[in-house]
């Protein structure tokens, strides 16, 4: 099929190549990655179908939810991680561009700033390549011989034929139940559906993937999609690190800089590392920690439960 460009269009894109030519092979790269759109997947109302799931896992009240983090953008980007010529299967880094390189001489952040190479794919290896062919794409079209499929329970069906298949049957499952397709309900009917799909009747475990079904397969995606690196798709504008208070990637800059002038390390003004940062502390000076978020503050007491049992099972044990 041919592709008809605007005037404007295919001078922004000459214009793209022509500053390639003059920069280093990776930067290059990256340059013409930029000029291949985003592969589709979904159509409209598979997206929209996908969102409203992803919404029912982590729903948006005061923070957003898992659609607007960008959850379906993620799981769409590793549907079509081969439709493109590398696929985007393992960021490149080290570094993306998010904290300044630090002014060593001095000891301060500098104005400095690296390329954003999370942007830029690694290739994975041959044995990488070959496992996220067969999880995307299926055992089959990945070439796997048959005693693999038979090791490991049976052919590994690909992601875009489970998710493709899946979401007809939730909308199967809400006309059937409800009478309309599952983006027409209320949010209160959604969870209805989405408590009658997350069952075996519905959605058989997968031998091949230790016996995942496929809404484990969707709470998986969509958790990475809220809090993994914005380059794979998801987490968008850093809201998903926000929302828990991390602060994601610090590097190159860190929290100690060192100075050349001084021999020694300075700390940040601004992110201290022996007292509370600048914007904890109150008019009295004494410590005085941001509120966490809801979200925030069940993760910590997610975190503190799951010591707390793991602490007694290793007392159980002890004679």
């Amino acid at each position: 099929m041919a592709l008809r460009f605007a005037r404007r269009e295919f001078m922004k894109g000459l214009g793209w190549v022509l500053a390639a030519l003059n920069l280093p092979l990776e930067a290059a790269a990256q340059a013409v990655e930029r000029l291949v759109p985003a592969p589709v997947f979904f159509d409209d109302h598979e997206r929209a179908t996908l969102t409203a799931l992803c919404d029912r896992i982590l729903p948006p009240d005061a923070d957003p939810g898992a659609g607007a983090l960008g959850a379906v953008s993620y799981i769409e980007a590793l549907l079509t991680a081969f439709d493109v010529p590398r696929p985007h299967l393992f960021a490149r880094g080290p570094f993306s561009g998010r904290n300044p390189f630090p002014d060593l001489r001095r000891g301060v952040p500098s104005q400095r700033r690296p390329r954003n190479l999370f942007l830029a794919s690694a290739r994975p290896s041959r044995l990488q390549e070959l496992y996220w062919r067969a999880e995307v794409l299926g055992s089959a079209v990945a070439g796997l011989p048959a005693y693999l499929d038979e090791q490991q329970g049976g052919p590994r069906v690909g992601l875009r034929d489970v998710y493709r298949a899946a979401l007809a049957k939730v909308d199967e499952v809400a006309v059937e139940v409800i009478g309309r397709t599952f983006v027409e309900l209320a949010p209160a009917d959604q969870d209805r559906i989405f408590r009658r799909i997350d069952s075996a009747t519905v959605f058989p475990p997968d031998p091949s993937r230790g016996g995942r079904r496929f809404v484990d397969l969707l709470i998986g995606h969509t958790l990475e999609g809220c809090f993994a690196a914005p380059e794979y798709g998801g987490n968008a504008n850093t809201d998903g690190w926000r929302m828990i208070g991390i602060e994601g990637d610090v590097q190159p800059l860190g929290y100690s800089l060192y100075s050349i002038e001084t021999g020694s390390y300075h700390e940040r003004p601004d992110h201290p590392m022996s007292t509370a940062n600048p914007d904890e502390l109150s008019a009295d000076g004494s410590v005085a920690p941001r509120p966490l978020s809801s979200d925030g503050a069940m993760l910590q007491n997610n975190i503190s439960f799951s010591s707390l049992f793991a602490e007694l099972a290793d007392l159980g044990s002890k004679p």
